[in-house]
């Protein structure tokens, strides 16, 4: 009755235990003690008498006692079992394992940012942003210092403007995009330097036009008007002036001066997709105006995915974008002509659908 009622006590448990520790050590020690003991043992340890005793390390490994060797046994167990990582953590063949548990959960996330980047362009909406009336590198310079994809639109090469040539080879070396700001004929607008294409004129003189601004820039793909309110709305003009860049491999970009173009009937005609401007940013060159129509450019380019303005190089302008310049990036993907264009085709874009007219 006393046994049972000690075996209760702390004390005793305690006391079983180590006792029991202790018998396990000895064992462990005697173990020890006959593999010293055993032939192979003993030539080992001849050999090492035959050879210069060394004096014991000041640590004090240099000899253990066979109950302590036991009891480092036992505890170099209970470790290795409840703690395998943290040997091989630390060792090349460990950080190898690591390296490799640890390298598709990196690549999982390296793809997954990847993926998020690229879902947010897709989601983003495509807006082409063009800067009509470019004829100096002074103006390029002004656009390469934002951080923003604006595409510049440079008057074809005359007396006036004898270095737009070499502005688009300049473009095309840096890998940006450039159009060419077509004078067309307006109703109440003339400018001295910039002799338009007038009406009536005839498609052989009409392509020999062209034809000469396809040679000063061998790049060029996209054209806009430059002005144009009469020029645009004479189906049959408009007609030839299409016809012509399809033979010239030229594609016509409709900046939209007249709410009166024949440019959207010649399309559902044709179904062909001719895309248009959607707004104007600068009509008054100030910083809050230009500023409002960039946030209402925002709003059209959500509410139907896409869409195209355009601006000028005015200090006002400048201004604005690179007030507004974050805040573009982050919600629209300003893309080249042909980027949106291709983005259109692979939408089954039939027909560009533009913003109502301002």
């Amino acid at each position: 009755m006393g046994f049972f009622v000690g075996w209760k006590h702390p004390r005793f448990k305690v006391m079983l235990c180590v006792g029991l520790v202790c018998m396990f050590c000895a064992a462990r020690a005697d173990a020890i003690f006959t593999q010293d003991s055993s032939p192979t043992s003993q030539a080992t340890q001849a050999t090492q008498d035959s050879q210069p005793k060394q004096a014991p390390k000041k640590d004090g490994t240099a000899f253990t006692h066979p109950l302590l060797q036991g009891v480092g046994q036992i505890f170099s167990k209970l470790h290795a079992d409840n703690f395998i990582q943290l040997e091989s953590a630390t060792s090349s063949e460990g950080k190898a394992a690591q390296d490799t548990q640890d390298q598709p959960h990196e690549q999982v996330a390296k793809n997954d940012q990847k993926g998020k980047a690229t879902r947010n362009q897709d989601t983003k909406p495509k807006v082409l942003l063009i800067m009509d009336d470019l004829s100096q590198f002074s103006h390029i310079k002004s656009l390469r210092a934002l951080d923003l994809n604006i595409t510049p639109s440079l008057f074809p090469r005359n007396a006036y403007h004898l270095a737009t040539p070499q502005i688009a080879k300049q473009l095309v070396k840096t890998g940006r995009s450039f159009m060419v700001h077509l004078p067309l004929e307006a109703q109440h607008f003339s400018q001295k330097e910039l002799e338009p294409l007038k009406v009536g004129i005839s498609k052989t003189a009409l392509k020999s036009e062209i034809a000469q601004i396809k040679r000063d820039f061998p790049d060029l793909v996209y054209i806009n008007n430059h002005t144009g309110s009469k020029f645009t709305q004479s189906k049959a003009d408009m007609q030839n002036l299409l016809e012509v860049f399809d033979e010239l491999g030229l594609k016509f970009v409709d900046s939209v001066t007249t709410q009166h173009s024949a440019t959207q009937q010649i399309a559902q005609q044709q179904q062909r997709l001719i895309m248009q401007r959607d707004i104007f940013l600068d009509n008054q060159s100030e910083v809050v105006y230009t500023k409002r129509q960039l946030e209402s450019l925002i709003k059209k380019a959500r509410n139907k995915g896409y869409a195209i303005a355009i601006c000028h190089p005015y200090p006002s302008t400048f201004k604005a974008l690179a007030y507004m310049q974050e805040r573009l990036n982050a919600e629209l993907e300003l893309v080249s002509p042909g980027e949106l264009e291709a983005f259109l085709i692979e939408k089954d874009t039939k027909l560009y659908v533009r913003s109502s007219f301002f």
